[in-house]
């Protein structure tokens, strides 16, 4: 089959362990031909050259946009060699609206994987804490009927017509993938058919995975148990309750230590403001951007480690520490719920409590075997779940009853 994915940023080199590359190159291996539709943006690192090739010759056409309209992706689209099916990334994309409309007219199959539905500022009232304040299912503009009750209501028109744009595909596309269960129940009550949405978590490059292992020094033995934390210095990620739940455990552990990697450091001065409060300071070690082979390491050597989120659209780290049989606490929230099994795969505690999360930690760092024993299982289940041959065969099958359906 010819497959055209079509994504905002998902095809920079320089993360090569995002969804859509992962897919892109599974799909490849399984003998399908893949090309790539995403935004050519000059001020994003990576994305200067209006089209790229991958490894194993993956074509990446990156088009400038004109608000909802990106001329040259549609005219690709028309004039090039027709996709048998159209893969979709993100909710929240200008190539969206116009790839769906070109499709349905060229009566060509859709499917969208929408990444993290409660990032949308349009749904949730705080992007960074999307749990803490009732859904506003109402506000989002998937029907031109829709559109005009808000006009008429008073809504700014191009606040609206933006809304619509992003939200409509919804509606449009022949098949929806969530990538959790949670996920599926909130598209569902965004008025998505249960039919014709599929349960399908984000996945790992193994063989990628396994190089990496493979040159990777063994961990190494440290003086000192360490808490890892991999992820943005935002409110969704948790860093301020990590941060927060440090004094408990250096006064338990008084040797431990918590080096936190980060490539995007926004919420860096509160979090030495806390650890100066905690007098945590010196046992904090804060990075930014490292290797993936630095990353693997990392996990590795780490006694424990902590995903304190307040919400994920997915959790990839999670899956990376799993495949390093690294033991994982997280928050019991959607998705993390459903990557990690209490007591299993690993342990989870309540929304936003600190207490629980140090006593989790300290739990962990105390007993080496309950750790060892979590991420063997976890370990396991990643591998038997989260490879990307899997979710190719998948996708594969469902593209293949898409394109039965429309001929």
């Amino acid at each position: 089959m010819r497959i055209l994915i079509v994504t905002t940023y998902g095809f920079d080199p320089a993360f090569p362990s995002r969804p859509e590359q992962i897919q892109a190159r599974a799909l490849l291996r399984r003998g399908h031909t893949v090309v790539a539709h995403e935004y050519h943006d000059r001020r994003y690192p990576g994305q200067t050259p209006r089209c790229d090739w991958l490894d194993g010759g993956i074509p990446v056409h990156r088009a400038p946009t004109l608000g909802f309209v990106a001329p040259t992706a549609l005219l690709r689209l028309l004039a090039e060699t027709r996709p048998d099916v159209i893969h979709l990334h993100h909710l929240r994309s200008l190539l969206g609206y116009q790839t769906v409309l070109a499709a349905r007219r060229l009566g060509i199959p859709t499917v969208l994987t929408v990444h993290g539905l409660l990032h949308d500022g349009d749904l949730v009232v705080d992007r960074e804490r999307p749990l803490e304040a009732p859904l506003r299912y109402e506000n989002l503009l998937t029907t031109p009927q829709r559109l005009l009750r808000s006009l008429a209501r008073g809504a700014y028109p191009r606040r609206a017509f933006r809304n619509y744009f992003i939200h409509a595909p919804l509606l449009h596309v022949d098949h929806t993938v969530a990538l959790s269960h949670g996920e599926r129940d909130l598209l569902t009550k965004l008025g998505v058919e249960a039919a014709k949405i599929s349960v399908l978590p984000n996945a790992l490059d193994f063989k990628l995975y396994a190089d990496l292992l493979a040159n990777t020094a063994p961990a190494a033995k440290t003086t000192h148990p360490t808490i890892l934390f991999i992820g943005q210095l935002v409110p969704r990620k948790g860093f301020d309750l990590l941060v927060r739940a440090l004094p408990t455990v250096v006064q338990a552990i008084p040797d431990v230590r918590c080096i936190m990697v980060s490539h995007n450091q926004a919420g860096a001065a509160e979090l030495r403001r806390l650890a100066e409060a905690g007098g945590v300071t010196a046992h904090l070690d804060v990075r930014g951007r490292v290797s993936e082979a630095e990353k693997l390491r990392l996990l590795r050597e780490a006694a424990v480690v902590v995903a304190p989120s307040r919400y994920e659209g997915f959790g990839i780290p999670l899956i990376e520490a799993l495949l390093a049989e690294a033991p994982v606490i997280t928050t019991d929230v959607v998705a993390c719920n459903e990557v990690i099994s209490h007591e299993r795969t690993g342990l989870l505690t309540p929304y936003g409590d600190v207490e629980a999360l140090a006593a989790a930690i300290i739990r962990l760092l105390r007993d080496p075997d309950l750790g060892r024993r979590l991420a063997t299982e976890g370990r396991r289940e990643a591998l038997a779940r989260y490879g990307d041959d899997l979710l190719a065969a998948n996708l594969e099958h469902l593209y293949e009853q898409l394109s039965h359906f429309r001929s």
